[in-house]
């Protein structure tokens, strides 16, 4: 009575081993109305159930990342939210400003009969002036980024296109269905991940913003703001990136391709396709925080040199 119970209880939740499309289909469990029958395949329903259960797993974890991916795909969070420390920075910066323009004087001072010297004032001048109005209006500038990228992140895609990433397909191998799902998982979670880093990183970007911008229009550090304008548009404009690709993936996956005439090859194909965007976010951010690497590498070269001059001097 109790195998008979226990081999009742796995073929129970052997049929709770489907999720959004995807299934398993047992073989080992059959044949449960039949107490002998049940009691030779027992071993057999008990392996296939476990294997089962990870393979469920696997289901529920991809679908959750898609889901939760497409949530971030199409959202920002909110830069009033972070007002406060935005002025503190500003705040900062007027000073460091303060300092330039007194700065600025001296020189004129003391290249005011030297033709070169008042133009290159007059240049610093230009571009302190077109600095306060790109500063003051900063805020907006880089909500406006947020904005545009968002108008062409839901032009490309939309959350109604899930549907087309949660393919149907039935797994009759749990090792194949264990090693095809645990490779796609891999994949999608680094997708998410590189999206919930992007998300947390726009309040960081927003309070760099300014910064970049005061940076840009001092000739002396105009290198600096090239870097990290460039790094903020990359990181900004990502998930415009994904969703351009997502619709060439939806173009791709809708029509009537013989290669993925199979509905587990389509499967495979549309979750291994979703999956690769997490590879091409983690090269645009290579691409974003390698030029700022690089540039603090040669500031330290530089610096380093410098001293290592002076001492050998000594």
């Amino acid at each position: 009575m109790n195998y008979s119970a226990l081999a009742l209880f796995f073929f129970f939740l052997s049929g709770l081993v489907h999720a959004d499309g995807l299934e398993f289909d047992f073989s080992g469990c059959s044949g449960s109305d039949d107490l002998l029958n049940t009691l030779t395949n027992l071993p057999g329903c008990i392996v296939e159930t476990f294997f089962a259960f990870i393979v469920s797993g696997l289901i529920a974890a991809i679908q959750g990342f898609i889901e939760a991916s497409f949530q971030f795909l199409f959202s920002s969070p909110n830069p009033m939210l972070f007002c406060e420390p935005y002025n503190a920075i500003l705040v900062v910066l007027e000073s460091l400003f303060s300092i330039v323009l007194m700065g600025l004087a001296l020189m004129f001072i003391m290249r005011s009969n030297d033709v070169e010297g008042r133009l290159a004032a007059k240049k610093w001048l230009e571009n302190l002036c077109v600095m306060i109005i790109f500063l003051s209006f900063s805020f907006h500038l880089f909500q406006v980024m947020l904005d545009f990228n968002t108008y062409l992140s839901t032009s490309f895609a939309s959350e109604s296109m899930i549907d087309i990433f949660t393919p149907s397909a039935s797994f009759t191998s749990a090792i194949f269905a264990l090693l095809m799902l645990f490779l796609i998982a891999i994949q999608l979670v680094l997708t998410y991940i590189t999206l919930l880093l992007r998300y947390i990183l726009i309040p960081f970007l927003l309070l760099l913003f300014p910064i970049a911008i005061f940076l840009y229009f001092i000739p002396l550090t105009q290198s600096w703001g090239k870097t990290f304008l460039k790094m903020i548009a990359i990181i900004v404009f990502m998930t415009s990136l994904d969703a351009l690709i997502l619709l060439g993936l939806a173009a791709l996956f809708n029509t009537a391709d013989p290669n993925l005439a199979s509905p587990l090859v389509k499967a495979f194909a549309i979750l291994f396709g979703f999956g690769a965007l997490g590879f091409i976010n983690v090269l645009l951010f290579l691409k974003a925080f390698m030029s700022v690497a690089t540039k603090s590498k040669v500031l330290t070269g530089v610096i380093g040199f410098a001293i290592f001059s002076k001492v050998l001097k000594r």
